[in-house]
């Protein structure tokens, strides 16, 4: 037989490593499972924020579609206007709602977007000789501090422009 080792104390070894040998793959499964828990369970804050964002972007790409044409019809107009007012609306309640209460610059691009989104909605309202031109500058600007603010918090949102580069943390 062995030497010094008897079959008892044997199988109790055998016993001790199995045990411990299912206790240590169960450990990381159960760990994963938490990790599961805690994405299903989002921030609803974040979500909600998520949202805003969205209806943001998609009043801001149906103006950005219409940039560039000069022969403006009625509802390029209504575009702007409601582009204006909504992203407007939408940027208040972000800085209101959502802002960190010590970051000092999140809030001051923000107040940008604001500002830049009620000169797009005036200009588009009044429809005044060089409205189109002061809506095209004010949606540069707006472009701007939406690009800065991002830069600001690290959210690439082009990803698809920089294939393979891990976006700023």
């Amino acid at each position: 037989m062995c030497s010094g080792m008897s079959i008892k104390s044997k199988s109790f070894y055998t016993i001790i490593l199995l045990t411990i040998s299912v206790f240590m793959s169960i450990i990381p499964l159960a760990g994963l499972s938490h990790a599961d828990e805690k994405k299903e369970v989002e921030d609803p804050k974040k979500k909600e924020l998520q949202e805003l964002m969205k209806k943001i972007d998609t009043h801001y790409k149906e103006a950005q579609e219409r940039m560039g044409y000069y022969n403006l019809s009625e509802s390029d107009w209504d575009t702007y206007v409601k582009a204006g007012e909504v992203i407007s609306k939408l940027s208040d309640r972000v800085r209101k709602e959502f802002a960190p209460p010590d970051d000092e610059e999140y809030l001051k691009l923000t107040k940008e977007m604001k500002k830049h989104a009620d000169d797009i909605h005036k200009s588009a309202s009044e429809r005044y000789l060089g409205a189109y031109e002061d809506i095209q500058y004010s949606f540069g600007r707006l472009r701007n501090s939406c690009k800065n603010c991002h830069n600001h918090l690290g959210i690439q949102i082009y990803s698809e422009l920089y294939p393979g580069e891990a976006p700023p943390e």
